[in-house]
């Protein structure tokens, strides 16, 4: 008889991680939704200004790390 063996897999997440993605892209990506819609009066900018807005910033800190440790 064959028998299975079942696998389990756990994530996890640190709570940095958890605390990273609530400030970035929550809080700054609601902000730059609401400032972009009160400038333009247009939910379609304010949503793609969140967007690219937060893309931004995450990028930029990304090149800034790499930068950093040269």
């Amino acid at each position: 008889m064959k028998t299975e063996q079942s696998q389990f897999v756990f994530y996890l997440i640190e709570s940095s991680a958890i605390k990273q993605f609530f400030l970035l892209d929550m809080l700054t990506g609601t902000g730059l939704y609401y400032l972009c819609k009160f400038c333009s009066s247009s939910i379609l900018i304010g949503m793609i200004g969140s967007v690219v807005g937060v893309e931004g910033i995450r990028r930029a800190g990304f090149m800034i790390r790499n930068l950093a440790s040269r």
